[in-house]
């Protein structure tokens, strides 16, 4: 809703509660010639007032569908525009929804949105973008690290997800002799089941002046301050979560391997015991995991003949590898230090993440209306565990106490 339209819809709003004033305050009597000649004057003036607003908002269609056409023709047409390519359109619907509400957005609006897969709608004071929804992705990506190194999967109900598990490892083919019976094993099943735990981000407060500023980049902001306050929690959960009341962490859920490292340090052996610790059916495509410490720790390791263990860059455009393999940054994993897990390997893909129906965002309505704000906050249903059938995917190196 344009600043023109809404002041319009304002004046004609006014002159009606006017009008009603009159009529209830002559309700059941003849009017005085003053009183009459106020209504009329009122009913003339609304008139007036009710066609500025039907050619406001005739004018802002005709705009609307005159941008919409520049845009196709600008981006591969329909195809563009099918494809849900029409970003300047939803995000500029976006920031009414902001500024008015979903009640404040005009019919019109309201349809073009609701047609459009790019949004998600505007049930229960809900509405955000597709673009921001994947920046915020993004972000927590680039800030947590299980959100990059576990695989996540979206449901759309939050009822208990169960993944069943099974382990036959032990079982093999065997030579029988003609008209023998063939042994008989039973594999061993078992299950995982991930929840649906809320979390909330804190409410942002943001002034309407600010909202109001065309050069300013809604997205940005939100995508860096829910994003960064969501990660904050979601991640420190999903690596170090108790598995009661809140995620299992990727540490807590890891087997510590046989031999530890000492309390203060981390040696050659240590590494290579954790490799060693992991089936090589998961050490083919294993990654390690640690803090950004514990990183430059490991990069002075050496091994005996004296060179570093660590070959950043050892192939152009490939990432820094030990042994050959990659690493992931968390920093929620724990340092190195006494009776600390610092460091994981194996297969970091088999922590699953449940996310429900995606990042949401919130707009509030009154609760800053004092202060001329909104407040704004981001949910979202999460869990996580590993799955383990029982040959331990990922495995952890524990300093001694």
């Amino acid at each position: 809703m344009s600043k023109k339209l809404k002041e319009l819809k304002e004046k004609r709003a006014g002159l009606y509660a006017q009008i009603d004033s009159l009529r209830k305050e002559t309700d059941g009597r003849e009017m005085t010639a003053e009183e009459q000649q106020r209504w009329d004057t009122l009913f003339a003036d609304y008139e007036k007032a009710d066609k500025a607003v039907a050619a406001e908002e005739k004018f802002l269609d005709i705009q609307r569908r005159q941008a919409e056409e520049a845009y196709r023709q600008n981006n591969g047409g329909a195809a563009g525009a099918a494809a849900g390519k029409d970003t300047p359109e939803y995000r500029r619907a976006f920031a009414d929804y902001l500024l008015n509400g979903a009640q404040g957005i005009s019919p019109e609006t309201r349809s073009l949105i609701e047609k459009r897969d790019s949004i998600s709608g505007l049930s229960a004071g809900v509405l955000i973008p597709t673009d921001l929804a994947s920046s915020i992705e993004i972000a927590l990506k680039s800030y947590g690290g299980m959100f990059e190194a576990g695989q996540i999967i979206t449901t759309s109900k939050g009822g208990d997800l169960t993944f069943p598990t099974v382990n036959d490892t032990a079982a093999k083919a065997t030579i029988v002799a003609e008209y023998d019976q063939s042994t008989k094993r039973t594999p061993t099943f078992g299950s995982v089941t991930l929840k649906a735990f809320t979390y909330r981000t804190p409410i942002i407060p943001v002034s309407l002046e600010l909202l109001q500023d065309s050069a300013f980049d809604l997205d940005a902001l939100l995508s860096q301050l829910l994003s960064e306050s969501f990660g904050r929690g979601v991640n420190e959960h999903l690596t170090t979560g108790s598995g009661t009341g809140q995620p299992r962490g990727i540490v807590t859920a890891a087997t510590a391997i046989e031999n530890g490292a000492a309390a203060g340090a981390i040696t050659l052996d240590n590494i290579i015991d954790l490799i060693a610790g992991v089936d090589s059916a998961y050490a083919k495509t294993g990654k390690f995991m640690f803090n950004h410490k514990t990183l430059w720790a490991l990069a002075k390791i050496k091994d005996t003949h004296g060179q570093y263990i660590w070959q950043e860059n050892a192939r152009v455009g490939q990432p820094g590898t030990i042994f050959g393999k990659g690493y992931v940054i968390n920093d929620d994993v724990a340092d190195i230090g006494a009776g600390n897990a610092s460091v994981l390997f194996g297969d970091l893909s088999k922590y699953k993440i449940r996310l429900v129906k995606g990042f949401r965002v919130i707009r509030l309505n009154e609760l800053l209306a004092e202060y001329l704000s909104i407040g704004l906050f981001g949910f979202a249903r999460v869990d996580g565990t590993l799955i383990d059938a029982g040959t331990h995917p990922v495995v952890k190196l524990v300093h001694a106490s």
